[in-house]
C-alpha cells in the first residue's frame, strides 16, 4: 500500500509537458509568406500582432499548400489563413475573417485587354495548383488551363509568352512584379473573385483545445481589421 502510495506522489509531482509554441503554418505565396525571409509577409506579422495581443507565443513556418492542409487535419499545423470552404470546415474552426483577398489574372496589355472573365476562352492561364481562388473560370469553356507550382513560375512563362494570363492576387500583385523584375505599367489586371480570408484552427491541434487562449484570439481578431488593413496596404 505504502509502494502504490509513494509511486502515485511521485507520478503527481512529474510537471505536466509544456506544448510550447503554437506552430502556425503559411502557404508559400507572397506577400503572404517569404520562405526566403521568415517572419516577413502577411501571415507571419499578422500572427505576430494576434497573439502578442493575446500575451500567447507562436512561431511562423512557411510549407507547401498540400501540407499545410494535411497539417490542419492531423493537428500539426495549428493554424493558419486560408479563403474558407466547406471541405476545410470540416477539419478546421473558421475562427474569424479579418481581411478579404481579390484573386484574378495577370495579363500582358501589348497582347490582350480582357474586359471579362469571358474574354479569356482560348487564352493560356497559368492555375495556382491547389487554390480555389480562380473557381469561377472553369465555368469560362475554351480556357487552356497550365498548372503552376507558385506565383513566380506563372511570371517567368507570362513574361516569356509561355502564357496569356497568369494567376495573382491583390494584395501583392505590385510587390511580386516588382520581384519579378516586370514593368507594372506593362500589365493588366482582371479580378475573377474576391473572397474572405479566413483564421482556421485545426480542430485536432493543442491551440483548439485550450478555450482560454481561444477566446482570447478570436476577441482580437475581429478587432484586428484595421491592423489588417494598414498590413494588406504595406503588402499591396
Amino acid at each position: 500500500m505504502r509502494n502504490i502510495l509513494f509511486a502515485s506522489l511521485l507520478l503527481a509531482a512529474v510537471p505536466v509537458a509544456w506544448a510550447g509554441p503554437t506552430q502556425i503554418h503559411a502557404v508559400p505565396a507572397a506577400p503572404w509568406s517569404y520562405p526566403e525571409m521568415p517572419g516577413t509577409g502577411i501571415v507571419p506579422e499578422y500572427f505576430k500582432y494576434l497573439f502578442g495581443k493575446a500575451g500567447a507565443e507562436m512561431t511562423v513556418r512557411t510549407i507547401p499548400y498540400l501540407r499545410v492542409i494535411e497539417g490542419l487535419k492531423d493537428g500539426s499545423s495549428e493554424a493558419t489563413l486560408l479563403i474558407p470552404d466547406a471541405e476545410r470546415d470540416g477539419f478546421a474552426l473558421n475562427l474569424c475573417s479579418p481581411t478579404e483577398i481579390h484573386a484574378g489574372v495577370l495579363y500582358n496589355k501589348s497582347k490582350f485587354t480582357p474586359k471579362s472573365m469571358n474574354d479569356l476562352a482560348g487564352k493560356r492561364v497559368g492555375m495556382l495548383r491547389g487554390t480555389k481562388a480562380l473557381d469561377k473560370l472553369k465555368t469560362v469553356s475554351g480556357i487552356v488551363a497550365s498548372d503552376i507550382e507558385n506565383v513566380g513560375q506563372g511570371l517567368k512563362m507570362l513574361a516569356a509568352d509561355r502564357l496569356d494570363a497568369t494567376f495573382i492576387s491583390s494584395p501583392g500583385s505590385q510587390v511580386l512584379l516588382k520581384d519579378a523584375g516586370l514593368a507594372a505599367d506593362q500589365y493588366g489586371f482582371l479580378e475573377v473573385d474576391a473572397n474572405p480570408v479566413a483564421l482556421y484552427v485545426s480542430r485536432k491541434s493543442e491551440l483548439f483545445k485550450n478555450e482560454a487562449l481561444m477566446k482570447k484570439l478570436k476577441t482580437e481578431c475581429e478587432a484586428s481589421k484595421e491592423f489588417m488593413k494598414t498590413l494588406m496596404q504595406k503588402y499591396r
